[in-house]
């Protein structure tokens, strides 16, 4: 059986990026962004909101991504999604 690590909300990804920005660990993302985008490169910020679907993260090149976006990273999926 294909199993995968996956997050289940909102506050378990937030951790999960807090760490790898904190250890500077390069980010491979999937996004949905109108449809599936690969997105790669080290965090250089975290946009906090109160609504922490809404917090953006700050890649290298210039891209901002906000949490509710990612479908995955670094190998980690979103529990609800099963596309990929």
């Amino acid at each position: 059986m294909d199993q995968r690590q996956t997050f289940d909300n909102s506050h378990q990804l937030f951790e999960f990026v807090s760490s790898v920005f904190q250890q500077k660990q390069k980010a491979a993302l999937l996004i949905d962004k109108e449809g599936l985008v690969r997105v790669e490169g080290l965090i250089t910020a975290i946009k906090q909101q109160d609504d922490l679907d809404e917090t953006g993260i700050v890649i290298d090149n210039g891209e901002t991504v906000v949490l509710k976006q990612i479908i995955a990273i670094n190998g980690l999926f979103r529990s609800d999604y099963s596309e990929c």
